[in-house]
């Protein structure tokens, strides 16, 4: 690394990057299991369910935009992020443990409201410390590849994150009661992780390089944001993410239904499905950054889009017939192509930011990062709410008490779910990148003419 790129030492690297943990855990965990609860524990009809989910991520359309002026704003002794890191963190701890507490509709006829209050909640904490934090790399570093070495630890976090909410939280609840019981005492164990790495996160970040709230210009919002339109690579960036993360979440969302009602397996090779998949995210990071250094950011993120789109049509031609080795192979291969895509997703957003300073002079990165965030929940909000929407369309049945026997028509829509349209997906977003030209020569060009 070249000595400009010095700047952040590897314990302040890897204290940023553990705040992407606990929140990688209930991300994870709500993505893979939370609309299964909901159906299947919960008694609440999938379409219902996929339209819960919707809402709570509609609000974070809002909410996250909003949260970024006020962090952007903000003027204290800890900075203008790291206090929201710290209430974030508590109220999402809270909020996952209380959604996996969530009463049936044979208990109240008001379940369904109280699992939307509770979604809210959890959107509201999510939106409370992912904002913040999403803003802080574009302050940290002005450095180029300086920026993915620090996101390249959240990917290394987003690994392990995935690791516990897609293994170790399909393990707990089958091995601590299962059902609605087996759920609850798993959230209160990831809860509590949750917390503590929020924790960490905010004391270990206390000497991080940040922008002071004098630097933010004094145009009206709505100029600001006009500006803000005029950053061609920034929207082309969030078109990515969006169509990636809806991706995502489309097959992460059915996944569980996918596992029990296709493969006739169990939430512990599910779990092992995960490991897999995320030992790869893990390991494949330092390699996909080296490419980025040597081929550009767009390149990996396109070869990295090529991996995932072709695993994820294997599914379609999947049975209960094939030997778990396959499948295993199939998440070690799914793993190495979600980390180029996480880690380029990620290490653009500050450089989309940079290129917004240069040309604006003003310090934005809690807007910026509003809206990509907003983007993101928005991305997997469609995802769960399609699933849901498509799995009751074509006659899933719910019930309280477990899987019960579904009509092969709803059993397709698991498998297309899981496969098809995550494809077709992921082609999308790349599409996006044709028209994307920032990089550092491009960041260069600008600052040395606004000089």
């Amino acid at each position: 690394m070249k000595t400009a790129e010095r700047q952040i030492s590897f314990s302040l690297a890897l204290g940023w990057g553990v705040g992407t943990l606990g929140i990688s855990v209930m991300f994870n965990t709500t993505n893979f299991l939370l609309l299964r609860f909901m159906t299947d524990f919960l008694g609440i009809a999938a379409a219902t369910g996929g339209l819960i989910l919707l809402t709570s991520k509609i609000y974070d359309t809002v909410t996250d935009p909003v949260m970024g002026i006020i962090s952007d704003k903000t003027r204290s002794r800890w900075g203008r992020r790291r206090p929201y890191i710290f209430v974030g963190g508590i109220i999402c701890a809270l909020s996952f443990y209380a959604l996996f507490h969530a009463p049936s509709l044979e208990e109240t006829s008001a379940a369904v409201l109280i699992m939307l209050l509770f979604s809210l909640l959890y959107s509201t904490g999510y939106t409370i410390f992912n904002v913040p934090y999403m803003a802080m790399p574009a302050e940290m570093s002005n450095d180029y590849h300086e920026r993915s070495y620090l996101v390249q630890f959240r990917v290394y976090a987003i690994a392990i994150g995935t690791l516990l909410g897609g293994f170790a939280a399909p393990f707990l609840v089958q091995n601590l009661g299962g059902g609605r019981d087996g759920h609850g005492a798993m959230s209160v164990i990831l809860a509590l992780v949750i917390l503590t790495t929020s924790i960490v996160c905010f004391f270990a970040t206390k000497n991080a390089r940040a922008t002071e709230r004098e630097a933010v210009s004094h145009l009206p919002v709505r100029e600001q944001f006009g500006i803000l339109l005029q950053n061609k690579p920034f929207f082309l960036l969030i078109s990515v993410k969006f169509f990636q993360l809806f991706a995502l979440a489309v097959g992460q969302a059915v996944m569980a239904y996918f596992v029990v009602q296709i493969l006739g397996r169990d939430y512990e090779f599910l779990g092992t499905y995960v490991l897999c998949s995320s030992v790869m995210i893990f390991a494949s990071t330092p390699f996909w950054l080296w490419v980025s250094r040597q081929r550009g950011k767009v390149f990996v993120y396109v070869a990295a889009s090529a991996i995932y789109a072709l695993i994820a049509i294997s599914w379609f031609f999947a049975s209960s017939d094939n030997p778990d080795w396959q499948f295993y192979l199939r998440g070690l291969i799914a793993g190495t192509g979600s980390g180029g895509m996480l880690l380029m997703g990620q290490a653009m957003l500050p450089d989309t930011i940079a290129y917004d300073a240069v040309r604006s002079g003003m310090k934005r990165e809690g807007v910026f990062a509003g809206i990509y965030t907003s983007a993101e929940k928005l991305a997997f909000a469609i995802g769960a709410a399609i699933s849901g929407i498509f799995l009751g369309a074509m006659g899933y049945v719910e019930s309280t008490s477990g899987s019960v026997a579904q009509p092969d028509s709803a059993l397709f829509a698991i498998r297309l779910s899981v496969s098809v349209l995550p494809m077709i997906l992921t082609i999308i977003s790349c599409l996006f990148l044709i028209p994307y030209d920032l990089d550092e020569e491009a960041i260069a060009a600008q600052e040395k003419a606004s000089a």
